[in-house]
């Protein structure tokens, strides 16, 4: 039952977690570390950003547990909406991370307050401090 279960689940998360596993291949060919964190394939690599793929979650230091967490949720994210993901939380995080840096900081806004990324924390456990 055990491997059905996690066989729907891959078929679910398909797209991510191909992306997700050329990625990781990427990253042991360059001799970074990887691990398991509940059931999902943690890997440090050289950015100073995160990213979540189905299966798979990219974090630049495992000793920081707060992005540990809050990557650990968008795979949650990956697991709740299979397909849509790459568009209801992949899409939208990636322009935000990379377009709305200045507005974000005219504004005072934090990185954070983004639906994608509140949803990632809340589903991660990660409370952060305002």
């Amino acid at each position: 039952m055990k491997v059905i279960k996690h066989l729907v689940y891959t078929i679910w998360q398909l797209p991510q977690d191909i992306i997700g596993a050329v990625i990781w291949l990427i990253c042991r060919l360059r001799h970074r570390t990887s691990s398991i964190y509940k059931e999902r394939v943690l890997t440090e690599w050289g950015l100073f950003s995160g990213l979540s793929m189905g299966h798979f979650f990219f974090i630049h230091t495992r000793q920081d547990q707060i992005t540990t967490r809050h990557e650990y949720g968008h795979t949650l994210q990956s697991l709740r909406l299979g397909w849509l993901y790459l568009f209801v939380v992949g899409i939208p995080s990636i322009v935000w991370a990379s377009c709305f840096e200045k507005f974000r900081e005219r504004r005072g806004i934090s990185y954070y307050s983004f639906y994608t990324e509140r949803w990632a924390d809340k589903l991660g456990g990660v409370v952060r401090v305002k």
